[in-house]
């Protein structure tokens, strides 16, 4: 049944991309439609940018369902100022031990990423099974709230953790295996303001 939905589904796109002028590489489609999305709305999603409403409101809801799936964390909400998410993150701190192994602190980490200033300086690809994909990109306001456990380690732990988190304003915004890391670079420049 699988296979005739997106034989269909590509039927479909393919009678209505020339007319609508799609915005999506064919592995985007294949990837929405492997997720459970209908073929009109991988149209919706697809739609270009040009269409979409300028000002100071929020993007329209199939752009913020668009960075939903896109990006490799929970919790993604974008608005007319900011893109936030929250993801799983481990930090190693510490020297290493006679095992080469570093001190480890997992948790939750919580991103705000001001759309003013926004710049993409450049995109990682995971090779094979090493590295992630991701977009690192710069801004005028990054907000980080790492909830890693602190408060229950040594004074020391918590000061040579404090050293090894992130700061600044840049990041890695984490990108899902399966899509274009250059597609979601070039919609995070139109975010921009």
């Amino acid at each position: 049944m699988k296979w005739w939905y997106r034989t269909c589904g590509l039927a479909l796109m393919g009678v209505a991309m020339p007319v609508l002028a799609v915005d999506c590489e064919r592995e985007d489609i294949d990837h929405y439609l492997d997720r459970g999305f209908t073929p009109q709305q991988v149209l919706e999603l697809c739609r270009p940018e040009a269409a979409a409403p300028q000002g100071d409101r929020p993007g329209p809801p199939q752009d913020r369902a668009y960075w939903r799936d896109v990006i490799d964390a929970m919790e993604v909400h974008l608005d007319a100022e900011a893109l936030s998410f929250r993801r799983e993150q481990c930090v190693e701190y510490d020297r290493p031990n006679f095992a080469q192994q570093r001190k480890k602190a997992c948790g939750k980490v919580y991103y705000r990423i001001a759309l003013e200033g926004l710049e993409v300086l450049g995109t990682e690809h995971k090779l094979l099974y090493w590295g992630q994909n991701a977009v690192e990109i710069s801004s005028s306001s990054i907000e980080r709230r790492f909830e890693l456990g602190q408060q229950a380690m040594r004074e020391r732990d918590q000061a040579l953790l404090a050293r090894e988190l992130e700061s600044g304003s840049k990041t890695r915004i984490p990108v899902r295996d399966g899509v274009a890391v250059d597609v979601v670079a070039n919609r995070l420049k139109q975010l921009a303001r």
